[in-house]
């Protein structure tokens, strides 16, 4: 870097909505100090320590009753005395259910009413994931059967466990496995498709900048620590009911503790990207958003009324496409068309800049400050 160049740095009226930065955060301890190599480490406690702050700032006190509505619903459906006691083996279906004790039976439909109400609660506080949230949830429960199955001819699974008594286990675990890893993808694509739309800068250094404040590694993290914990979660639960006695008790707490822990983990895991994307984004991923793409196609335009110079606030003809991409006008003289940014204007084959100039009085920006903001950073 020359002597008078100065270094980058992103402009603070996109960040506007956080209280504080990524970059901003330090870990508790460094352990790149020691050897360059744990400098992961430091990476992971940094985001961690990011995520975890601006939860504490930001939920209100709808999250915490959420939270503490999953988690009560959790624990009523795990304590049930028909678990503890190991109820009547010979007694299912509907002759099950009429067995159980009017406590016990309460008990039961009390803890579906709260899963029902966490359902709706997530559905209502996270618009953008509810789709995901809920698919989440369900792959929970298949993890749930999963390990039932494991266990249904093996009580003491894994140990002395057979190839036989694991194939529909282990295929209804790869299911899960796989739909956990699409999300993940699905995450991270609409990251990189958000910074190409909303943090797109002619100096590479500042759209790095951007991707660096828009790390995932942290999220990545609590989404295989979340896998880990449900995983653990259904086989301590299968491990001790699979014993009738009911002398598995290291396992029925394990079960309790790490089911306890998912539910925060899981709002987690569904809260921060909505808070990165915006709550107009699509969590997809690239593929689906290309065949979009393909069959909406890129001409269809957003209304331009909003767009304005951030100066002079004149109107400008700047706007958005179906997809979110931002269109301007081609900046050669006397040319007509309207292109995306960053691409060959197939009239005057003259790149289109990122930036804009105001035709009223000249202030030269990104094409993304002329439009509205949006709640995302």
């Amino acid at each position: 870097m020359g002597e008078g160049e100065t270094a980058p740095s992103i402009d603070d009226e996109e960040h506007s909505a956080l209280p504080f930065r990524l970059r901003d955060v330090e870990p508790l301890y460094s352990f790149s100090e020691i050897h360059p190599v744990a400098k992961p480490l430091d990476t992971m406690q940094v985001e961690l320590r990011f995520q975890t702050k601006l939860a504490l700032r930001e939920w209100n006190s709808e999250y915490w009753a959420t939270l503490g509505i999953g988690v009560l619903a959790f624990l009523l459906g795990s304590l049930s005395p028909e678990i503890l006691d190991g109820g009547n083996a010979r007694e299912i279906g509907w002759d099950g259910l009429s067995s159980v004790s009017g406590w016990g039976y309460f008990q039961m439909l009390l803890s579906v009413v709260l899963w029902g109400w966490f359902a709706i609660q997530i559905w209502r506080l996270f618009p953008v994931m509810r789709i995901h949230a809920l698919s989440l949830l369900f792959f929970w429960n298949v993890t749930v059967f999963a390990q039932i199955l494991f266990h249904e001819t093996q009580i003491d699974f894994p140990v002395n466990a057979s190839l036989g008594g694991m194939m529909e286990g282990s295929l209804a675990m790869l299911i899960v496995m796989f739909f956990i890893y699409y999300f993940g993808r699905a995450v991270v694509e609409t990251r990189d498709y958000h910074i190409e739309e909303y943090h797109v800068h002619e100096d590479v250094r500042l759209t790095e900048l951007e991707m660096s404040e828009h790390s995932l590694r942290g999220w990545g993290l609590i989404l295989t620590l979340w896998f880990v914990l449900i995983t653990l979660s259904a086989w301590a639960g299968a491990h001790f009911v699979a014993e009738r006695g009911g002398e598995r008790i290291g396992a029925f707490v394990t079960h309790l503790l790490s089911g306890s822990i998912s539910i925060p983990m899981f709002m987690a895991l569904i809260w921060y990207p909505q808070r990165m994307l915006g709550t107009d984004a699509q969590v997809q991923t690239r593929a689906a958003i290309n065949a979009k793409i393909e069959l909406d196609g890129k001409e269809v335009l957003h209304s331009a009324g909003e767009s304005q110079c951030p100066e002079c606030e004149a109107p400008v003809d700047i706007s958005r496409n179906d997809d979110g991409e931002i269109i301007v006008p081609c900046p050669t003289e006397g040319c007509s068309a309207k292109n995306l940014i960053g691409t060959t204007c197939p009239l005057c084959s003259v790149m289109t800049p990122t930036r804009f100039a105001c035709p009223k009085c000249g202030m030269n920006a990104p094409a993304l400050d002329y439009l509205s903001d949006e709640e995302a950073w």
